[in-house]
């Protein structure tokens, strides 16, 4: 099967990784395609990087282009005259096992756990430029093809690992790969080890908990929200929500999904967090004209300086007097 960089190709300066096997697909940012064409003179497009300098030339037979960073080909901004390149991405073969990628012997019955855990304490290879962690993992992920769901499936197995660099190296590739099978397995690690997840530091910054990565691989199982949301990473997120728990936009993740809960809830989410209290009263101003006065109000009860700031910062007048005058030692609510 022939597969193509999604969402678009992309050009990447001398500094950035331009993979040369032919069934490296682009799958992050940074990840330069090796296998352009141009659709106006039919060419395949060339490639060269003086030694020593950041700059790429990609050159056709009627283009040619400089980069120094990155360029999505086909996603050009919107400026007065923009760039327009003829080129896209011809395509790349899958990766067929057996194959050796990076040292690494791949086979059909290959234990995938035991690679995960290997690359987890030691990468076979960073690909220049690449910021995400675990980047090796996410690469081999997006290569493979029938074997994808094995790799993802052990990995979530490492989820229950003792040693604390596997634990974190799963969650790290689950919060890249959100939707690869055995993400939705967070929910059941939080629910287990949450205690050890809060006692055990993070290998890569030993100052925040393995909970705190825990979390965050759990809110980003609610960016889909509807019926295609994770309704247990749901109602655990709101389970540590009242506990004080959370990403730093908890009270924008839940109110998508359900804000009856979040404004029944907001006294009990601001006295276990009062750092909420900010982003739950922006999202108040940011509701239906008939509810800001109620919510604002109420929210007033427990963390006025914060209603007034959002108040003050985030509604126009004629409104912004009105609203100001209904909280706590405003003049409508001293008559």
């Amino acid at each position: 099967m022939t597969r193509r960089c999604r969402p678009q190709p992309q050009l990447v300066g001398a500094d950035y990784w331009l993979p040369v096997e032919p069934f490296e697909v682009g799958w992050a940012i940074a990840v330069g395609c090796n296998h352009l064409r141009c659709r106006d003179c039919g060419e395949a497009v060339r490639t060269a990087g003086p030694s020593g300098r950041t700059v790429r030339r990609y050159q056709c037979a009627c283009q040619e282009h400089l980069e120094t960073w990155t360029y999505w080909v086909g996603g050009e901004p919107e400026d007065l005259y923009p760039e327009k390149l003829a080129w896209y991405c011809a395509g790349h073969p899958d990766l067929t096992l057996p194959a050796v990628l990076d040292g690494v012997p791949l086979e059909t019955g290959t234990d995938w756990a035991d690679v995960a855990s290997a690359a987890m304490l030691e990468e076979p290879f960073r690909p220049p430029g690449i910021e995400i962690s675990q980047a090796w993992l996410v690469r081999l992920f997006h290569l493979l093809s029938r074997e994808r769901a094995a790799l993802s499936t052990a990995i979530a197995g490492l989820l229950s690992a003792t040693d604390p660099r596997l634990v974190s190296g799963a969650l790290s590739f689950f919060t890249t790969e959100r939707k690869a099978p055995g993400a939705e397995r967070v929910t059941d690690l939080i629910l287990a080890r949450r205690d050890w997840l809060a006692e055990t530091p993070g290998p890569g910054a030993p100052s925040v908990p393995l909970l705190d990565d825990a979390v965050l691989l759990l809110h980003t199982r609610l960016l889909d929200t509807g019926r295609a949301a994770d309704q247990p990473a749901l109602a655990l997120a709101k389970e540590l929500a009242l506990s004080g728990i959370g990403a730093d936009d908890t009270a924008g993740t839940l109110l998508d999904h359900d804000p009856k809960w979040v404004w029944a809830n907001a006294h009990a989410l601001i006295h276990a967090n009062p750092d909420w209290a900010a982003d739950l009263a922006f999202h108040a101003t940011q509701q239906r004209a008939s509810m800001r006065p109620r919510l604002l109000r109420d929210l007033a009860a427990i963390a006025p300086d914060a209603v007034r700031k959002a108040v003050a910062e985030r509604t126009l007048e004629p409104e912004r007097q009105r609203l100001l005058d209904l909280l706590p030692g405003g003049d409508a609510e001293a008559d």
